[in-house]
């Protein structure tokens, strides 16, 4: 059944989308360089099309109608959402781009301050800490195929006992020019959730 659900939502994003959508192979010098129209879908119906590229920014639309802008960088949180009554933006404080190429041992650091606006005028902030590694090159294999990718380990900590609090881990292929397989783990229940690409459109 599920199969058989992922499989109607790909005809329906290829009919939406149109025949123009294109994918352009990844330079392993750069950032990953994102192209209006272009759809990534996940095995737990996740989309992530590409609505506009301005500059280093990408603005996506997921399947919910949310739209969202977040750095090339993928690894890099939301920067601005705008969703159900909420406002939010992120200020980024440091060198996430360091870890561009991707090759295994680059490692970066980075605060995320946040900024979130209720429909009622209040504004909540907070600060994240965030510690990324690159792993050595695998295999991964995914409903859409086997990608070769790198690991990309990013560790959240408490701002105030430096405790891990979440670990994300991004499975980043060259050769799609997106990540292929995503891994959310909170340090604190141990609950995990693991999503891999069925197509891309």
């Amino acid at each position: 059944m599920k199969k058989m659900i992922l499989s109607a939502l790909v005809a329906v994003c290829a009919l939406a989308l149109g025949a123009g959508a294109s994918l352009r192979a990844q330079s392993p010098s750069a950032l990953p360089q994102y192209e209006p129209g272009v759809a990534y879908v996940f095995d737990n119906g996740r989309v992530e099309q590409v609505s506009a590229v301005r500059g280093d920014r990408v603005v996506w639309a997921a399947r919910s109608g949310r739209t969202y802008e977040r750095s090339a960088n993928p690894v890099v949180p939301i920067l601005t959402w705008s969703f159900r009554g909420q406002e939010g933006e992120r200020r980024i404080i440091g060198a996430p781009d360091k870890l561009w190429p991707l090759r295994a041992g680059a490692q970066a650091q980075f605060q995320s301050v946040n900024i979130t606006r209720t429909d009622k005028g209040r504004a909540l902030r907070s600060v994240h800490l965030w510690r990324c590694n690159v792993r050595g090159e695998t295999v991964v294999t995914t409903p859409a195929g086997a990608f070769r990718a790198f690991p990309v380990v990013c560790d959240r900590f408490s701002p105030n006992s430096m405790r891990v609090l979440e670990r994300l881990t991004w499975h980043f292929s060259m050769d799609v020019g997106h990540y292929v397989q995503r891994e959310a783990r909170d340090m604190r229940d141990g609950t995990s959730e693991t999503y891999r690409l069925y197509a891309t459109l």
